[in-house]
C-alpha cells in the first residue's frame, strides 16, 4: 500500500520537529527567544557604545563582572524551579528579563548600566537551569536527549534569523535603529512566554527518598557530577574558539581572505542544524555519553592541531586547512553536545534537576569567563603554533578523563 504524498509530507514534517504537544510548544518558546539572542548578540556592544555612550572599557568589564557574579545565582534559582516547578519559575525569569532589557534603553550611566546586565545575567542563568528541568518533565529517558538536541538545532536557526535581521540595521547605524531592535529584542522574552501556557508538563517532585542531611544541596556533594561538569566546562572551551580565537587568528595571522570567518561560521552553523539530533542518538546511556565526550576531546584535539599549522601559510592551503578545521571543531561541538545532554539528565535525580542543571551550567560559565584570556596567551601570544598544540592536549585529557568521571561514587 503506498503513501499519498501529503502523508509522506506529513511524516517528514514530523520526523524534522520535535514530537507534538509540549515538546513542540517548548521548541516555540525557545525559538522567539533565541531570535531575540541573535539581535542583542550582533547589536548590544554597539548600543552600549554608541547610544548609551559608555567606552568599550567599561562595557566589557561591566559583562565579565557580572557574567561572573551572576554564576552565583544558578543553582538556587535551579533549586527554586525545583520547589516551585520549573515552568513558573521559567515563565518568571523570562519576564525579569523582559524588564531590565527594557530599562536598559533608558540606561545612561555606568553604575545603572553595571546594575541591570547584573540582574539581566542573573535571570538568563537561572532560566538556563529552569530550562533544562522544564526539558526534564517534558520528556523521559531518550525523548529528554531527543528534545535537548532539537533545541539546540532551534538556538542555531534563531540565532541566525536574529543576526541576519540585525543586519539592516548596523548598516543604517543610526540611534533611533539600535533603540527599536533593543526593544524588538526585549518584546521577545513574554513572547516566548506565550507558548508555555499551553504547557501542561508534570512539574518535579522531590525525591521520595532524600538523605538526612543537606538534601537541599545535594548537587554539591555529588563529586560523580561535579567531575562530569568540570570535564564538560573545559570541552566547552571550543564555544569560544570559534567566536573568539576564529577572527583574530585569520585575519591576523593567516594570509586567508577575511571572509573566511563568515565562512566557518557558516560551516558550524549548518552542520550543527543538520547533524546534531543525528549525533545525539544514544545519548541517553551513561556510557555511550561518556564516549562522546571522549570522541569530542579527539575531534577538538584535531582542530587545534589543523589551524597550528596555518599561521603564515599562503592563502589557498591555509583556507583549505581552516575548513578542515571548521569540520574537526564542529564535530567536537557536535559530541560534546550531546554526551552533555545525556550526562547532564541521567546522573540527576528525579526531583532535582533544576539545582543539578544550574550547577551544570557553571561548567560552560566559568569557561565563558576564562576563555578569552586562556585563548588570548596560548593561541594569539609569542608562540601561538604550540599554544594551539597545548590547548588541543588539554581538550584531548578531558575527553578521555569522561569515562573514568562514571566511577566516581554518587551522592548515597
Amino acid at each position: 500500500m503506498t503513501t499519498s504524498a501529503p502523508g509522506r509530507a506529513r511524516a517528514l514534517l514530523d520526523a524534522a520537529l520535535p514530537a507534538p504537544g509540549e515538546p513542540r510548544l517548548l521548541a516555540l518558546s525557545w525559538l522567539i527567544k533565541t531570535v531575540g539572542s541573535g539581535l542583542y548578540l550582533t547589536t548590544s556592544t554597539l548600543f552600549f557604545t554608541r547610544v548609551v555612550g559608555l567606552p568599550v572599557h567599561q562595557v566589557a568589564s561591566a559583562l565579565t563582572v557580572a557574567g561572573i557574579a551572576a554564576l552565583a545565582g544558578a543553582v538556587p534559582l535551579g533549586k527554586m524551579a525545583d520547589r516551585f516547578g520549573p515552568r513558573p519559575t521559567y515563565t518568571g525569569l523570562l519576564g525579569v528579563q523582559f524588564a531590565t532589557m527594557a530599562a536598559l534603553a533608558f540606561a545612561r550611566t555606568f553604575p545603572v548600566f553595571l546594575a541591570l546586565i547584573l540582574v539581566f545575567l542573573l535571570a538568563e542563568q537561572g532560566s538556563t537551569a529552569a530550562r533544562g528541568a522544564l526539558v526534564a518533565t517534558v520528556g523521559e529517558g531518550v525523548e529528554r536527549v531527543r528534545l535537548r538536541a532539537y533545541l539546540r538545532v532551534v538556538t542555531n536557526v534563531g540565532v541566525t534569523i536574529g543576526a541576519a535581521a540585525s543586519a539592516l540595521v548596523i548598516q543604517a547605524d543610526t540611534t533611533a535603529g539600535y533603540m527599536a531592535l533593543l526593544w524588538c529584542t526585549a518584546l521577545t522574552y513574554p513572547a516566548a512566554a506565550v507558548p508555555l501556557r499551553w504547557l501542561r508538563a508534570r512539574e518535579s517532585r522531590p525525591a521520595e527518598k532524600a538523605p538526612p542531611t543537606g538534601s537541599g544541596w545535594q548537587v554539591l556533594r555529588d563529586r560523580r557530577y561535579a567531575a562530569v561538569t568540570l570535564i564538560c566546562g573545559v570541552l566547552s572551551l571550543q564555544a569560544q574558539v570559534l567566536s573568539f580565537a576564529v577572527p583574530l587568528w585569520v585575519l591576523g595571522h593567516t594570509e586567508a581572505p577575511p571572509v573566511l570567518v563568515s565562512g566557518i561560521v557558516a560551516v558550524n552553523t549548518v552542520m550543527v542544524i543538520c547533524l546534531q539530533i543525528r549525533f545525539s542518538r544514544g545519548a541517553e546511556d551513561d556510557r555511550r555519553a561518556a564516549r562522546m565526550c571522549r570522541d569530542s576531546g579527539i575531534a577538538l584535539f584535531a582542530a587545534c592541531a589543523l589551524v597550528a599549522f596555518t599561521g603564515g601559510m599562503d592563502g589557498r592551503p591555509a583556507t583549505v586547512l581552516l575548513l578542515l578545521f571548521a569540520a574537526a571543531l564542529t564535530f567536537g561541538e557536535l559530541w560534546l553536545s550531546a554526551g552533555s545532554f545525556g550526562l547532564s539528565f541521567s546522573l540527576a535525580p528525579d526531583g532535582m534537576h533544576g539545582q543539578y542543571q544550574g550547577f551544570f551550567s557553571l561548567g560552560r560559565g566559568a569557561a565563558t569567563a576564562v576563555a578569552p584570556v586562556l585563548i588570548a596567551v596560548l593561541c594569539l601570544g609569542d608562540h601561538p603554533r604550540a599554544g594551539w598544540l597545548v590547548l588541543g592536549a588539554l581538550f584531548a585529557l578531558a575527553g578521555a578523563a569522561a569515562p573514568l568521571a562514571l566511577r566516581a561514587p554518587a551522592p548515597s
